[in-house]
């Protein structure tokens, strides 16, 4: 039996089989590619709210409470874009309160109070 025989008992798949396994394989590319995107889509949300709506709060007694401040992120992530097509994009692709704590993570510090995390932040007017 020569060697590249020994040991090879799976079957050969049909062309069809393998035009199923690619199209499953450039479908998961895809979905990678567009999870890659939507990354992009809810940074560019978040850092357009730290920039429209917070600002450093001077005392403790100015800070917020993490809930309130993304529910501020949510009301202004659902107008973010410049478009109507931009918008809705922009609303399938808001961050969880997960993704949103660790972007804030990467910016500020949070303290834990008896009420919660609160950020040393507050909200502009408006905002």
């Amino acid at each position: 039996m020569p060697p590249w025989e020994e040991g090879n008992d799976a079957p050969i798949p049909s062309p069809d089989e393998r035009k199923r396994q690619s199209n499953f394989t450039k479908l998961k590319a895809a979905r990678k590619k567009v999870e890659e995107l939507a990354q992009a889509v809810r940074s560019d949300a978040f850092d357009d709210w730290v920039s429209c709506c917070v600002v450093t709060a001077k005392e403790p007694s100015e800070w917020t409470q993490a809930r309130i401040l993304y529910e501020s992120y949510l009301r202004h992530a659902k107008n973010y874009g410049r478009n109507r097509g931009q918008r809705a994009e922009s609303v399938q692709e808001l961050a969880t309160e997960t993704q949103w704590g660790r972007m804030m993570a990467t910016l500020f510090p949070k303290k834990r109070r008896r009420a919660g995390f609160y950020y040393q932040l507050r909200l502009r007017r408006g905002a």
